[in-house]
């Protein structure tokens, strides 16, 4: 009788302990899965983001071209105030699309890696990166390229009424003007039918697509200072990149303003891998002078022996600029060039500020 009673009681324990449980499991909160946080409709289509760290020399408008941007999204999303004020070892974020093939390109014969990339409306360096490319002079035929998602999009030919038509003039170049209008450079290629950002000619028109054409100045400005190109300058002409040896020419030149494209400056130098190292002897004026060098490649610019420009690397067409006091006098100004691979391209002038 006690065994059975002793049952009972052991059975009771258990049932009050499940309900005890039971109880205990309702009282606790239960584990939601959170939503999924609603996208603003201001966010941007997409969040990838490429860096820059700023080199010696460079500005906000040569990386935004560089990239196939525009000065104005880079200032807003590095938060820059003045797009004058960056320093060496800035990194700057770069908005892309999200990085991929889009699709693959075979290289035929003539073309270039800045062609290719026009073709396509993407960043010459965003295709230089995306195949593992260190020399933005070095595709072959038969090379299989892979077209980037990076870069920007591909420009569609702008109707009538999208843009305006420029009248390119005497100094010119592409990224000068995409700057100016506040355009990209590859989107003006892309208008024209651009092959090569180098390839521009007094009086051309070209098409700014997706702009409005600038109101005429209701006074019209002062004109700015006269360029000078200085000259007649010694040329010296070497078969190779850094001035060894005794140069396979010596001409006098009567300005440096070459666009040798993929050739040669003479029969006697060769294509590719060649230098040229000019003097002259100028007279300024007394006062601050700004020297200007667009090359395609490497470029040194001295006065009196100090070097007042330094792009000494392999680049597309890139303005350098150096500034310097002269008092009034004759003063000797050298310019050293080399020209790896691919076009060739070289204009040196200055003006007094």
């Amino acid at each position: 009788m006690k065994a059975v009673t002793k049952m009972k009681t052991v059975r009771v324990s258990l049932l009050i302990g499940v309900l005890v449980i039971a109880l205990l499991l309702t009282a606790l909160p239960g584990v939601v899965s959170a939503a999924p946080a609603e996208r603003s409709a201001d966010a941007p289509a997409a969040s990838y983001y490429i860096y820059h760290t700023v080199r010696y020399g460079e500005t906000l408008s040569q990386i935004a071209v560089r990239y196939g941007t525009t000065v104005q999204v880079l200032m807003q999303i590095n938060g820059i105030s003045n797009p004058n004020h960056i320093y060496v070892g800035q990194v700057l974020r770069i908005p892309a699309a999200a990085p991929g093939c889009v699709r693959y390109h075979r290289v035929t014969y003539g073309q270039t890696l800045s062609g290719i990339a026009a073709w396509y409306g993407v960043s010459v360096y965003a295709l230089a990166q995306a195949n593992g490319l260190t020399n933005l002079n070095r595709v072959y035929a038969g090379q299989v390229l892979c077209i980037p998602s990076i870069g920007g999009p591909v420009y569609p030919k702008p109707v009538y009424g999208a843009g305006f038509w420029y009248t390119v003039q005497y100094g010119d170049t592409l990224a000068r003007i995409a700057y100016r209008y506040g355009a990209t450079i590859y989107a003006i290629m892309a208008a024209n039918g651009l092959g090569s950002p180098n390839r521009i000619l007094v009086g051309q028109r070209l098409w700014i697509p997706g702009y409005q054409a600038p109101s005429p100045a209701p006074t019209p400005a002062p004109s700015p200072p006269p360029t000078q190109t200085g000259g007649p300058w010694t040329g010296l002409y070497y078969n190779n990149k850094d001035f060894s040896g005794a140069p396979a020419m010596i001409r006098q030149d009567g300005v440096i303003n070459f666009d040798w494209g993929s050739g040669s400056p003479d029969a006697k130098i060769n294509s590719d891998n060649f230098s040229v190292l000019w003097t002259a002897t100028n007279n300024f004026s007394a006062g601050t002078y700004q020297f200007v060098a667009t090359s395609d490649d490497g470029v040194r610019v001295y006065v009196d022996d100090h070097k007042i420009i330094d792009g000494w690397s392999v680049h597309p067409a890139t303005d350098y600029v150096g500034e310097i006091y002269l008092p009034a006098g004759n003063h000797v100004v050298r310019v050293e060039f080399f020209e790896e691979g691919g076009l060739a391209s070289i204009y040196v002038r200055w003006m007094r500020k």
